[in-house]
């Protein structure tokens, strides 16, 4: 693995060891006030344990956009936006202005997948940047994914559907007429065709971690072998 990784020590390099090792603790921290929680307390007030953990670290994840944009990181920004995008509206649009939505099942599903999965990317990152052969955690990035990717599509899923009769209700986020610009929009059809897009999205992003995975641990096992 470490042949890939780059030793350029520049200040871009510098911030992005910082950027990544920074969320790896931020999202460690909030696994272990979630694991906490749950075993103590159960799901009841989960949201008030956690919630500043998740909102600051998985805000943060904006700036991933951002490194794309400016060009420090070699990634897709258009893909980057959509999957950074789809968690922040969910973390704020929904489980930070509905309440209710955070008694779904699906809320504490997200954050363990969430959790887990963003501790050790953020971290195969960091071992990247400064140079640490990281085979294990390399292997776990695109070995967890398996379950973590289904599993954390299904908490969100079921986020959305216990919002689904709130927005309805409160019609939130929907403009109705009559109105200075004469413009009407119903949230709640926009957030069924949100649930919508997940069908096929969802099956070509897990299709590319599973050609990464083939890419990454194929390749060295078989240097391995031979």
């Amino acid at each position: 693995m470490a042949d890939n990784v780059s030793k350029d020590f520049s200040p871009s390099t510098i911030y992005l060891c910082f950027y990544n090792l920074f969320l790896s603790l931020g999202w460690t921290i909030l696994m272990i006030q979630f694991l906490s929680h749950i075993i103590y307390e159960g799901r009841p007030g989960l949201w008030n344990s956690t919630s500043d953990c998740l909102l600051i670290f998985q805000s943060l994840a904006i700036l991933e956009v951002v490194h794309c944009i400016v060009g420090i990181v070699r990634s897709s920004a258009v893909l980057t936006f959509l999957q950074v995008s789809s968690r922040l509206f969910l973390t704020w649009a929904i489980l930070y202005c509905l309440p209710e939505s955070r008694d779904s099942l699906g809320f504490p599903i997200v954050l363990f997948a969430w959790s887990l999965t963003e501790i050790v990317r953020y971290l195969f990152y960091f071992l990247g940047l400064v140079g640490v052969a990281a085979d294990f955690v390399a292997y776990l990035r695109y070995t967890m994914f398996i379950a973590l990717y289904p599993l954390g599509v299904t908490g969100e899923m079921l986020c959305y559907f216990t919002a689904l009769p709130l927005v309805q209700k409160h019609r939130y986020l929907s403009v109705t007429l009559p109105n200075a610009c004469n413009f009407s929009f119903d949230s709640y059809y926009a957030f069924i065709i949100v649930i919508v897009m997940y069908i096929p999205v969802f099956p070509q992003l897990y299709l590319h971690m599973w050609a990464q995975r083939r890419k990454v641990l194929g390749g060295s096992t078989k240097q391995k072998i031979h």
